[in-house]
């Protein structure tokens, strides 16, 4: 049996991940949000997470013009719900490491020890540029800022007092009390798609975020993660977001896509490939930039078909890929989960999927 991890890649900003004007068009809302997270747990999902979204897209479609706050957000989340473990995004130019370990702790009392981080170095440039905290040559420094800013919260989470003097980050004779509830401090998740985030994350973090070209490359780059944790002597877990398309047939599912596809909204596209195209070095730049000649799914990797095809890919990617977690996004979210839990995870179960959340006494049933 293969064991895996499932998440809820939240709706934090408008739309999602498919920038069309054909697809369902929403705002991110609180209550949107919430009743997401509590079917999410009561079906049985190990995770809710989102990211940080400062500045949007535009096009016709506000591409991610709308959007809430992470960390606040999640906050909320932590506070109705129980047994899922709450990932909120942060960013190290805009949030004080003695900052966030006080809230870090705060939130990891509240959710009584399931919160984590994602951190996040940074791609959109001009989110940092808006608010005049862009420093010059950020682009090629921002690992540094990373891993000053990782280990000095990693001091403040365990330490009574801390003094820690970095090239961008100087803290002196400090205290942040409580702390965190689970020992040793929060987990910490990083996106690493170059060689660099990958040892980044093997160095820093306890999970990799990861995404391909498309799911072979997805598999890949999840067992390339793993090597290059093991070469540092470490491991190293690695998570995906596979954006569901879920429909009675595979043919009802694909003129779902071509629909999408028809409906791609052109404009918010070409500012997104001209953000993407300052971060030349980023490999997941590259992959952002290849997917925006051919399709309306940003970032993640789309996977549409019938119930019986969705669960065969997903459990093949899981099995091949190594993969730990699989998280998802939806055109419309309780729709696309409600059919998950009744049609797609039973079918996985199937194919010798096991759910991380799945009792002894479920597995037997």
């Amino acid at each position: 049996m293969t064991k895996i991890d499932l998440g809820v890649f939240m709706p934090i900003a408008n739309n999602g991940w498919i920038i069309s004007k054909n697809a369902p068009q929403y705002r991110p809302t609180w209550e949107l949000n919430r009743d997401i997270a509590l079917y999410a747990e009561e079906i049985g999902f190990d995770s809710l997470f989102s990211m940080v979204k400062w500045k949007g897209f535009g096009g016709q479609t506000q591409h991610w013009d709308h959007s809430l706050e992470s960390l606040t957000l999640m906050t909320g989340l932590a506070a109705v719900t129980d047994r899922v473990r709450i990932i909120a995004s942060v960013q190290p130019l805009i949030l004080n490491p003695v900052v966030a370990a006080k809230m870090t702790a705060t939130i990891d009392q509240i959710s009584n020890g399931r919160f984590g981080i994602n951190f996040v170095t940074g791609q959109y440039f001009d989110e940092y540029a808006q608010m005049g905290v862009l420093p010059e040559g950020y682009a090629n420094t921002r690992y540094d800022y990373a891993r000053e800013w990782t280990e000095a919260i990693k001091l403040l989470w365990t330490q009574d007092r801390v003094s820690y003097q970095g090239e961008h980050y100087q803290i002196t004779d400090c205290t942040s009390s409580p702390k965190p509830v689970q020992e040793g401090g929060v987990p910490i998740v990083c996106a690493g798609m170059s060689e660099r985030g990958m040892e980044f994350t093997a160095r820093h973090g306890d999970r990799c975020f990861i995404t391909g070209r498309d799911l072979e490359d997805l598999k890949d780059v999840s067992k390339r993660a793993k090597r290059v944790a093991e070469s540092l002597g470490t491991t190293v877990k690695t998570d995906t977001v596979l954006v569901l398309v879920i429909e009675d047939t595979d043919e009802k599912a694909q003129r779902v896509m071509e629909d999408y596809r028809a409906g791609v909204d052109v404009e918010a596209w070409r500012n997104i490939f001209s953000i993407y195209a300052k971060d030349v070095e980023g490999a997941s730049s590259q992959t952002v930039l290849e997917r925006a000649k051919r399709d309306v799914f940003f970032a993640f990797l789309p996977i549409a078909g019938s119930p019986a095809t969705v669960a065969a890919i997903l459990a093949d990617l899981a099995k091949e890929g190594d993969l730990d977690g699989l998280m998802f996004t939806f055109p419309d979210y309780l729709r696309g989960l409600k059919r998950f839990d009744s049609e797609v995870k039973p079918e996985m179960q199937r194919l010798g999927i096991q759910f991380s959340s799945t009792t002894h006494e479920e597995e037997v049933a």
